[in-house]
């Protein structure tokens, strides 16, 4: 991890949370608070004895598989493994696991700090604990969550179309047939 991109980042999330202050929807005290909660790190190894892990790189299969094999590597046993994906199979980034029980998509919509909205996506072999926990962590962080199939594109974004489910049923196949992939 880039030691400049991870102080970018940082920079921003500083950035969001003094907007917030200017607001007044949080205090300048809370700010503090939820800024000290934040370790940045630029190595794997920081993130061994976490509970929960969420990886939010661009939507690239390849990239994300390789970051999971990293983190099945280094994180304790147990530890949750989420992937922020809006379309990606969770199956598959499971795969580059030796853990795919631990394994679960957590689709934050854009921008994170301003949607409530929070679809976690559950795997084949994603286990209870791992879905309770998901579950949990969305109403921790106060999302409105909901627990949703692993399948092109997850609830929302079928809902809104993006899936190309309407061109599909506006040229003739019917609703089961589009819902069947058909």
């Amino acid at each position: 991890i880039d030691q400049a991109n991870l102080e970018r980042g940082m920079g921003v999330i500083k950035k969001h949370y003094a907007r917030s202050v200017e607001r007044k929807s949080k205090t300048q005290a809370q700010v503090d608070k939820f800024l000290s909660l934040i370790t940045p790190a630029s190595t794997y190894d920081a993130l061994a004895q976490c509970d929960i892990v969420v990886e939010a790189v661009f939507e690239n299969m390849a990239l994300k598989k390789k970051i999971f094999v990293s983190l099945d590597e280094v994180c304790k046993p147990g530890c949750l493994l989420a992937t922020n994906t809006s379309r990606l199979n969770i199956d598959e980034i499971a795969s580059s696991t030796k853990r795919p029980q631990d394994v679960i998509g957590c689709h934050f919509f854009s921008p994170a700090n301003v949607m409530r909205l929070l679809e976690n996506v559950r795997g084949s072999k994603s286990s209870p604990s791992t879905i309770a926990t998901a579950m949990a962590f969305g109403r921790k962080i106060k999302k409105v969550t909901c627990l949703v199939g692993n399948c092109d594109g997850f609830v929302a974004n079928r809902v809104m179309g993006v899936s190309g489910a309407a061109e599909l049923a506006n040229t003739g196949f019917l609703p089961h047939q589009v819902d069947a992939g058909s």
